[in-house]
Order: structure tokens, then sequence, then C-alpha cells
């Protein structure tokens, strides 16, 4: 058996998410059953994380394994003219039996796309959060500033998911922006469901009420969902970068 990691990218917008459920399309489905019309083997498919109903990826990793013995570009060229067009895989890797996309993974980073303009525009839809009111780089930047370190995001999201633990380690918050675009970049060890959109949904929520930005740390200790703010859309957000020790760029490649 060889173990095969994968980068991928997808579009969500048409996707129940990453993993295999009852019903509905996900991106883990279309990836186990391209792989088994090439290898004719069926094989399981693991994610590094996974992704909700809407939510993007650039940089998503999976691994799997097989007993066929492919030439890495092949295996990429060969996927992609299997996949439908919203998934594809961007490079391959050889990778060692211990190796596992979700486990050996040290470092997730994020990013959501704010469409800060007066109108709206058809070219956003589906990929970025419409905020039609001015918003300050240096206010989003000086609030998740606030965020850096490791905390209790019980706050910060999904209530299904708080009583599985909250703590959770936030490395880089990072903001940018050109044209109307605004970048919001976060890399953390893990995240809670919806956390990131809970983060963003509570921070744009703040601009509009004229909050002083350390508001956000009264949230964060009040430990309680119910005092933050909305959930920002699923459309914005985009699992960007999975980081490995050593990295994937130490296996055998495609590219």
């Amino acid at each position: 058996m060889s173990r095969y990691a994968l980068l991928v990218q997808y579009d969500g917008t048409n996707f129940n998410g990453l993993q295999i459920q009852n019903g509905g399309r996900t991106v883990q489905d279309e990836l186990e059953k391209a792989i088994f019309i090439l290898s004719k083997e069926k094989v399981r498919v693991i994610a590094s994380g996974r992704t909700d109903s809407g939510v993007h990826a650039i940089g998503q990793v999976v691994h799997f394994d097989c007993c066929r013995d492919f030439d890495l570009r092949r295996l990429c060229i060969s996927l992609n003219g299997i996949l439908p067009k919203d998934v594809a895989v961007k490079n391959a890797y050889r990778v060692c039996e211990t190796f596992h996309s979700r486990f050996s993974a040290f470092q997730r980073e994020y990013i959501y796309l704010i469409y800060n303009y007066p109108l709206r525009t058809p070219f956003m839809q589906y990929r970025a959060m419409w905020v039609s009111e001015p918003l300050s780089v240096d206010y989003i930047q000086e609030t998740g500033l606030f965020l850096i370190g490791e905390h209790d995001f019980a706050s910060f999201c999904k209530k299904i998911s708080s009583d599985r633990g909250t703590v959770r380690k936030i490395d880089l918050f990072d903001v940018t922006k050109k044209d109307d675009i605004i970048t919001i970049r976060i890399r953390g060890n893990a995240f809670l469901h919806n956390m990131i959109r809970i983060i963003v949904g509570t921070i744009v929520q703040m601009s509009r009420e004229a909050k002083e930005p350390s508001f956000i740390k009264e949230i964060l200790e009040k430990r309680d969902r119910n005092i933050s703010g909305v959930t920002a859309p699923p459309y914005g957000l985009y699992l960007s970068k999975i980081l490995y020790n050593p990295p994937l760029d130490h296996y055998e490649s495609a590219f």
C-alpha cells in the first residue's frame, strides 16, 4: 500500500460540505468516486478538516491509501479529468505511512473575504460577504489582536460543538485591503464549528455599533454565544493552508 496526499481546491457553492453524509453532494464523495474510476480500488479519503456547506478551499489536504503505484503528475492530470469542474487537484505527494492529513497538521490557516462597497456586484456573489457601509482595516486589525493567543472561544462557536472543549489558540490575525476587498487571515492550531464566521460577524457588528475594539475581549471572557454577534455567511470563508512538520514539499511531489 502506498499513501498519497493531495492538495485540493474547490468551490463550495454547490456542495453540502466536505464530509460524506446522508443526502447532498460532498467533496469527499466526488474525490472517492474519481479515485475509484482511476484505480479500480475503493479508498477512504481523509481530510485535514471539515468545511461546511458553501465554504471554499484553496489549500485543503487529503490523504488516501492505494495499492496502485501512481506517477504523481499523471495522478493529478487524470483526477482533474474525472472530477467535476468545481473541484481540482493542485498537487500530489507520495508521503510516508505515518503521515495523516488531519492529525499531522499543527496549524490551519483560513481567509475571510469582505466586499466593502456601497453597491453590490455580481462578481462577488458566493465569493465574499458584502458590507455596504465603510469598514476600517485598522479597526478590524486592532479588534482581532485581542484574540491572539490561547483562549476559551465558547462565545465564538456553534452551541452544539461547545460541549467538546472550546479552548483554542490563534497565532495570526492579519487584515489587508486591496481595492474593495478586505482579506482577514487567521491562523491557529484548530478551530471550532463556525468559529471564524462568528468572529468576523461579531467584528462587523461591533463596527456598526461603534464599539471599542477592546469590547471583543469582554465577549471572549463571558464565554457565552448569546452575547457575540451574527454568523458571517459561509461563502466568504476559504480554507487557505495546512501546515505540517515536515512540510508537504519535503515529500516527492508532482509539481
